[in-house]
C-alpha cells in the first residue's frame, strides 16, 4: 500500500462463500500477507450454509496461520448472494468499520488486488470503488470470459447507463467496495437476496449522488461454479433499473429509493404549460396588489408575483428561500387556523395544496366562514392533480396502483379529485367557479427529444379531452359571502336582546348591553 496516501479509517474485507470447499483456502493464500498484519484491516468470511465444508476449511486455514484479525461464520440457512451481503454490511456498521471490500471466496476476483482497492479509497474517499473487467475487452477474453457473457455484460451495462444516467464501464463486477457512509445512508437491507442485489445497491448509490471510482482488474474464469441463471439475472437487472428510472420520474414509488434524496424543488414558473406558469398567467390577468400564497414552498411563484408588483405573504410549515416574498409566517395547515384573513387579500394562491390535506373541504369552508374582510374582487387560484389522467386509468386497467415519489400519486397525497368531484367540493364549500382549465402533463419528465415532442402534443390533447389528458386542474373562483358577512348585512326588522357581534372561533351571539 502507498504510504503517502491519506488513510481514512478501518477496513473490513468481507469474503462471501458458497460451495467453495476446494477453492477457499487457495483464495485466502493469495491475499497479501501485509493485510493480515495491518491494524486497520479485518477479515470476515461468511459461508452461506454450503452443503460442503467451506466454513470448516476456512476456519482450519485461519487456525493454521495463527491470524488474529479473521472471523469465519456459517449461516444456519441459505440467505442467497444478496442476503449474505446484507449480513456482512450490517456487521461492518455495527463493528464500526469505515469501508467494506467484497471478495468472492472462489478466487474469481484476484485477492492480490486488495491493496489497490484500499489505495483507491485512501486517495479518493469515494463511496463506491469498483474493479472493472470491461475497461479492456481484450483482457476479459484473455481471462477466459465466455464471448456470450462479454456481449451480455456490455449490452446490460449500456442499457443500465442509459436508464440510470450513469457512465460506468461495468455494472456487474463482483469486486467492489462501499463506504460505511453510503451503507448508513441507503436501505440496503430491503434489497433483494438474489444476485441483482449488486445492481440495486449501485442504483441506490447513484440516487443519493455517491461518488464512484473504477479501476481495471484482470478477468479470471477457472474451476469455480457459476450459480447465476443468466436470463433470470438479465431480466431482473433490467426490470429493477427501469423501476429506478420510473421512481426518479415520479411514475412509481419504491421503498428502496424513497426519501433518500433531500427535497429539491425546481422552479416551474418558466416552463410552458405547468400549473405554476399557468397560475402566474392568471395573476398577470388579475393584477392583484396583495397576494396570500398558502403552501408557498420555496417561494418561486411568490418571487415572480413580487416581480409583477404584488406584495406576497407566504404560509407554509417550512421557511422559503431567502428574499422570495415580502412576508412569511410558519404554519401547519393541518393543525392550525390561518393567522391572517385570506380574503383580506386581492388574490389567494393554493397551488398543489388541497391534495395534501386530510379534510380539504373543511379547510375551504373555514376560510370563508372565518373571514371578516371578504372583498368583492378577491380571487382564489387553486391547482390540484387530476386522478382520471390516462396513465392512472391505464395502470388501474392493468391491475396496478403504484404510489410515487411525486406526481399525481405522490405518496404524501391524502385526497385526490376528478373534475366533477373538485367542482362539487368547491360548490358545496361556497365558491363560484369562474374558470377551470386542464394543465397538460409535463413533457420534461421524459426528457430528450421524446420529451420535447410530448411537450407539444400533450397541451393539444389536454384541450381536446381534458378529463383524460389533463395532468392537473387549475381553477379560478371567488367565495360567496360567509357567515359574518351575511349576518352583518342582514336587515333587522324586529329589535332583539342580542347584538350580532361574532368572533372567529364562535358563532354564539353576545348579550346586548343597553
Amino acid at each position: 500500500m502507498d504510504s503517502d496516501s491519506q488513510q481514512h479509517g478501518r477496513i473490513l474485507i468481507f469474503v462471501v462463500a458458497y460451495g467453495a470447499e476446494q477453492l477457499i483456502a487457495s483464495t485466502l493464500d493469495r491475499i497479501p500477507r501485509e493485510l493480515f498484519d495491518s491494524p486497520r484491516v479485518y477479515f470476515l468470511v461468511i459461508d452461506d450454509a454450503s452443503s460442503d465444508k467451506t466454513a470448516t476449511v476456512a476456519g482450519n486455514w485461519v487456525n493454521q496461520h495463527g491470524y488474529r484479525n479473521v472471523t469465519v461464520l456459517r449461516n444456519p440457512a441459505n440467505q442467497g448472494y444478496g442476503g449474505n451481503q446484507k449480513l456482512g454490511y450490517r456487521l461492518a456498521l455495527e463493528w464500526g468499520f469505515d469501508f467494506v471490500i467484497l471478495l468472492h471466496g472462489d478466487g474469481q476476483y484476484a485477492p492480490e488486488l486488495l491493496p489497490e482497492f484500499i489505495r483507491a479509497w485512501d486517495q479518493t474517499d469515494n463511496d463506491v470503488i469498483l474493479g472493472s473487467r470491461m475497461q479492456s475487452l481484450a483482457s476479459a477474453r484473455k481471462g477466459g470470459m465466455p464471448f456470450y457473457k462479454l456481449i451480455g455484460n456490455r449490452i446490460l451495462t449500456k442499457i443500465q447507463n442509459r436508464l440510470a444516467g450513469s457512465n460506468l464501464s461495468e455494472w456487474h463486477t463482483g469486486y467492489r467496495g462501499y463506504s460505511a457512509r453510503l451503507l448508513r445512508t441507503v436501505p440496503f437491507e430491503i434489497n433483494t437476496g438474489d444476485f441483482h442485489f449488486d445492481t440495486e445497491i449501485l442504483l441506490q448509490a447513484i440516487y443519493v449522488g455517491a461518488k464512484f471510482t473504477e479501476f481495471p482488474i484482470p478477468t479470471h474464469y477457472g474451476g469455480e461454479v457459476c450459480h447465476v441463471n443468466g436470463l433470470d439475472y438479465a431480466r431482473n437487472v433490467i426490470i429493477e433499473t427501469f423501476r429506478f428510472r420510473m421512481h426518479r420520474s415520479g411514475m412509481l414509488c419504491s421503498l428502496k429509493y424513497r426519501d433518500l434524496e433531500p427535497i429539491n424543488y425546481r422552479s416551474k414558473t418558466g416552463m410552458a404549460y405547468t400549473s405554476h406558469s399557468m397560475a402566474l398567467a392568471e395573476v398577470k390577468r388579475l393584477h392583484p396588489h396583495t397576494i396570500l400564497d398558502i403552501g408557498c414552498g420555496p417561494g418561486f411563484v411568490a418571487r415572480e408575483c413580487e416581480k409583477l408588483g404584488a406584495k406576497v405573504t407566504g404560509l407554509d410549515f417550512r421557511a422559503p428561500l431567502p428574499e422570495m416574498m415580502s412576508e412569511f409566517q410558519k404554519l401547519d395547515l393541518e393543525s392550525n387556523t390561518l393567522p391572517v384573513d385570506p380574503f383580506d387579500y386581492d388574490c389567494v394562491l393554493m397551488l398543489d395544496v388541497i391534495e395534501h390535506l386530510g379534510e380539504p373541504e373543511h379547510f375551504l369552508l373555514a376560510m370563508r366562514n372565518n373571514s371578516r374582510a371578504m372583498r368583492d374582487n378577491t380571487r382564489l387560484i387553486l391547482t390540484t392533480p387530476n386522478v382520471t389522467f390516462f396513465l392512472v386509468r391505464l395502470n388501474l386497467l392493468l391491475g396496478r396502483f403504484n404510489y410515487a415519489q411525486r406526481g399525481i400519486l405522490d405518496i404524501t397525497h391524502k385526497r385526490l379529485f376528478t373534475k366533477t368531484s373538485l367542482r362539487t367540493a368547491l360548490r358545496d364549500c361556497g365558491y363560484v367557479i369562474e374558470k377551470m382549465r386542464a394543465v397538460p402533463p409535463p413533457g420534461q419528465v421524459v426528457g430528450g427529444t421524446l420529451g420535447k415532442i410530448l411537450g407539444k402534443i400533450f397541451p393539444v390533447l389536454a384541450r381536446i379531452w381534458p378529463r383524460m389528458f389533463g395532468f392537473q386542474w387549475l381553477v379560478v373562483c371567488h367565495p360567496r359571502p360567509g357567515i359574518h358577512h351575511l349576518l352583518a348585512a342582514a336587515e333587522r326588522n324586529v329589535p332583539g336582546p342580542f347584538s350580532i357581534e361574532m368572533n372567529n372561533s364562535s358563532a354564539k351571539p353576545a348579550e346586548h348591553v343597553a
